[in-house]
Formats: structure tokens, sequence, C-alpha cells
């Protein structure tokens, strides 16, 4: 897929940024696959303005951020990525947090909320 320049359209962030920027987990594959729909979700979340008016510099960060943040959320999705409460080795015992649970829509919005709620007035938050 190309934009209207003709350039290849990627991923807001890049896997560098993520690993020595932001210090993520996610494997090099992993964060590939996620990040291409994580800017995909950016832009839809947005109405696009991104594409439209552009990253200034002081916003390509927080769009890199927010990048990041939803990829590892969506990964948490895929593998059903509560939060441990407790773990044990020896015949292996895992617990999962229980109280409020978000959707996960709710948990991408709050994390591109996080970086890009005053730089990007289009979004229509839940």
């Amino acid at each position: 897929m190309r934009d209207q320049s003709g350039g290849e359209i990627m991923a807001y962030a890049d896997f560098e940024f993520y690993r020595d920027s932001y210090k993520g987990t996610l494997s090099e594959a992993a964060f590939g696959r996620l990040s291409e729909r994580a800017s995909d979700y950016i832009d839809s979340r947005t109405g696009y303005i991104l594409k439209k008016a552009g990253i200034t510099e002081e916003m390509e960060e927080r769009v890199k951020k927010a990048c990041c943040a939803l990829s590892e959320v969506m990964c948490q999705s895929e593998t059903g990525g509560g939060v441990k409460a407790s773990e044990s080795v020896g015949d292996l015992s895992v617990s999962y947090a229980v109280g409020e649970q978000r959707s996960d829509v709710q948990k991408l919005d709050d994390a591109i909320q996080l970086y890009l709620s005053d730089l990007v007035k289009a979004v229509k938050w839940l």
C-alpha cells in the first residue's frame, strides 16, 4: 500500500524506537505485526487527521509512543493478558487479578489517550 506521495505506508514506530526508546519487551516479529495494526487504530480513532495534516516534530515522539503502547495492549489481548497476581514455579500455578475488567477497546483507547489526547481533538473517547 502506498500513501499519497507514492511512498510505502509504514507503522508510526519502528522496532528500534520500541526497543531503545520505549523500552518495550515484544519480539521484533510481534512488534512488526502489531505496530501496523496499532498505526491503523491510531488513524481510525483520529479520523486520519495525522495522515491529512502531517505529524509535526513536536508530535512525532508521542505518536510513536502511542503506537508502541497500542502494540503491547494488542499483544496482551491476543494472549489473554490478564494481570498476574501470583505465580509459582513448582507444579506451575498462575493466578490472575480479579476486579473491574475493561474491554479491549477501552484498553486501546486508554493507551492512545495517554499520548494523544491533548494533540488530537478529533478522537471521541468512550
